[in-house]
């Protein structure tokens, strides 16, 4: 077990105080986890989200032909489950109580451990909420002496220094080579990649069993998320159309794809970005949607800039004190704001109506996990220390995906 030990904190322990705080350099800009409309009492075994995908087709200018050949109308209920997800973090006594006042240290330990683990929580719900739920995070390129080559470079925010990684197949997320996994000992934002050991803090080197060369069909993914996270945007909306004998939920999407798992408009991903969002916004309008935001990355969202020009219109919007600066775009139904997203794939954009959209969870999402006791530390049995628990019990759920769009781009 790791904690958060004197040598760990020794870079904010000080011998005087002079008003300093350390600065957190961790991401904290999460556009469409703070925009998604939240119910925090999801109870039960699970929670029904209902939707009429058809009209009853008793219609006809002949009465008799109306009358015979009449049919119910076709209603549904997805039976959502919540999805758990857990960050750990753990202080020693001794660094507590070095780090319990201002005279001794720059920030507070027990406040540096909380919210390193729940920011930790936060990142994994942001990145889950636009992924398919197999918990795989990028589909590398290369593996050479250690060093994984990512197919999108912009997915190296998935990761971070200390992480347990286990190479699946990308098709279903079963695991490759064994029970071997890699431990990340650093990452590039510039090169795109990240560096793994064959054990934490060791020397680069590929994790043994680890299979090189086929990565058109491999991915990597967190110890322990195979097939386990929340099901995001691209589970609710698909890229493709979902096939006979799906089973979303507890439902075949299959007799009308669009309705029941959302529009995906041709063309769009040769398209400029701007006549991508239209056509989108067109498209789910006319199958009575209302969408008003666009989420996508920064790399889209950087395009879209420059495409605009001298044309560009920005919005700020607030939403739990936090603001959020996007594009704004007319579109068949009133103004459509576009914002960026860290976690949002490469060339590829949410259309979203986000009344549509639910984030049910037990609890806030994250929060610190407490027991009968009411205790948030938890005292480590065989240690001198205390282990936080946070995270979260929760799942994406959407009562209406025929008025969202998943839209492919072209930068």
């Amino acid at each position: 077990m790791a904690n958060f030990d004197m040598a760990a904190a020794n870079a904010l322990l000080k011998e005087l105080y002079f008003g300093q705080q350390p600065v957190n350099t961790v991401y904290m800009d999460r556009p469409l986890l703070a925009m998604i409309p939240k119910m925090e009492e999801a109870v039960g075994e699970y929670v029904p989200v209902p939707l009429r995908w058809a009209d009853s087709q008793g219609r006809s200018s002949t009465f008799t032909n109306a009358q015979g050949n009449q049919t119910a109308l076709k209603a549904s209920k997805f039976l959502v489950t919540l999805n758990p997800d857990y960050s750990l973090g753990t202080i020693s006594n001794q660094t507590m109580l070095a780090m319990a006042t201002d005279k001794g240290s720059f920030v507070r330990g027990v406040t540096t451990v909380v919210d390193s683990a729940m920011n930790s929580a936060a990142n994994s719900l942001s990145s889950a909420l636009f992924r398919n739920g197999s918990g795989i995070l990028s589909s590398p390129t290369n593996l050479t002496s250690g060093v994984l080559t990512l197919g999108d470079p912009n997915d190296v925010v998935q990761f971070g220094v200390g992480q347990t990684l286990l190479q699946v197949t990308t098709t279903t997320g079963a695991q490759v080579g064994g029970t071997s996994p890699g431990y990340v000992i650093s990452r590039s934002v510039a090169n795109g990649t990240i560096t793994l050991s064959t054990s934490q803090g060791g020397a680069a080197a590929n994790p043994t069993g680890w299979t090189n060369g086929a990565w058109s069909t491999y991915s990597v993914t967190v110890q322990g998320d195979q097939n386990a996270k929340i099901t995001g945007l691209q589970g609710w909306l698909p890229s493709t159309d979902p096939t006979v004998g799906d089973n979303f939920f507890g439902i075949d999407r299959s007799p009308d794809p669009a309705r029941l798992a959302g529009q995906r408009p041709q063309g769009t991903a040769s398209e400029s970005i701007t006549e991508a969002i239209i056509d989108a916004a067109i498209l789910t309008t006319r199958e009575g949607g209302s969408p008003k935001h666009f989420i996508c990355s920064f790399g889209s969202y950087s395009a879209l800039e420059k495409e605009l020009s001298q044309r560009i219109q920005y919005v700020d919007v607030k939403v739990a004190d936090i603001m959020f600066r996007g594009i704004r775009i007319n579109g068949p139904k009133g103004e459509i704001q576009v914002f960026p997203d860290k976690d949002c794939p490469a060339k590829v954009g949410f259309l979203l109506q986000m009344d549509t959209l639910k984030l049910f969870s037990l609890g806030a999402t994250p929060r610190i996990f407490t027991y009968m006791d009411s205790n948030e530390f938890l005292r480590v049995y065989n240690q001198d220390a205390a282990e936080l628990r946070c995270g979260y019990y929760a799942q994406l759920a959407c009562d209406a995906p025929g008025f969202n769009a998943y839209v492919p781009l072209i930068a």
